[in-house]
């Protein structure tokens, strides 16, 4: 049996950021995210209060996905949660479109 090794690397990896930190100082990354971090986040608790649990990441990478969730939300019998599926649908239209600010 043949032993994979990896590379080392002499220099410090850098820490993993989560969401709103990863974006904090770098507005270039903000505006190409489809989903604000910190709405996104807040709409997964929402649902997942709800019953329904949200993956961030295919929110984040599968449009059908985020659309389909945002759907599921508009539809439930709670308004917080429908207001946040129309903010996060409104930012995924001005982002589709390239509208630089959504509100």
């Amino acid at each position: 049996m043949r032993q994979v090794s990896t590379p080392t690397s002499m220099e410090p990896t850098p820490p993993l950021r989560r969401g709103t930190n990863a974006s904090a100082g770098d507005g270039k990354n903000q505006a190409s995210q489809a989903w604000p971090a910190d709405l996104l986040e807040a709409f997964c608790l929402r649902m997942s209060s709800q019953g329904m649990c949200v993956s961030q990441a295919l929110m984040q990478n599968d449009r059908r996905y985020g659309l389909e969730q945002l759907s599921h939300a508009h539809n439930m019998a709670d308004d917080v949660l429908r207001v946040m599926a129309v903010q996060l649908f409104r930012h995924f239209e001005a982002h589709q479109s390239g509208i630089s600010d959504p509100h």
